[in-house]
C-alpha cells in the first residue's frame, strides 16, 4: 500500500506544488495591478488605503501594521502540493508532520504596500 501511495501521490504532489506556485505569482500580479489602479484614482488617500486593506482582508490576509504611508499584511499560504509530497514521501506520518510544519515552521508571507 505504501508503495502505491508513493508511486502516485508523490508525483502528483510535485506537479500541484509547481502549479500552485505559478498561480500564486499570477495572483500577486493581479494584486499589484489593483494597487496601481487604486493609486492612480483621484480619491482621498484614506479611501485608497481602505480599499486596498479591504481587498487583502477579503483574500485572507491579516494586518500586521498600518500607518498613513505604509500597510503590512501577512498570510500563511496552504499548499496542497507540499501536503501531498509529505504524504507521498512519508506515507502515514506525512499528514501529522505536515501539520507540525504548517503550524510551527512555515513563516507567513509578508507584503508591504507603501504610498
Amino acid at each position: 500500500m505504501t508503495t502505491i501511495i508513493m508511486l502516485f501521490i508523490l508525483p502528483i504532489g510535485i506537479v500541484v506544488y509547481f502549479f500552485d506556485k505559478k498561480v500564486q505569482k499570477e495572483n500577486q500580479k493581479k494584486f499589484d495591478d489593483y494597487i496601481l489602479q487604486i493609486k492612480a484614482t483621484d480619491i482621498k488617500q484614506k479611501e485608497k488605503f481602505n480599499k486596498i486593506d479591504e481587498m487583502y482582508y477579503q483574500n485572507g490576509y491579516t494586518i500586521v501594521s498600518r500607518t498613513n504611508e505604509m500597510l503590512i499584511v501577512e498570510k500563511k499560504h496552504f499548499n496542497l502540493g507540499v501536503l501531498l509530497i509529505f504524504f507521498g514521501a512519508l506515507a502515514y506520518f506525512g499528514l501529522p508532520l505536515y501539520y507540525l510544519y504548517y503550524r510551527f515552521i512555515l513563516k507567513p508571507e509578508k507584503i508591504t504596500i507603501t504610498f
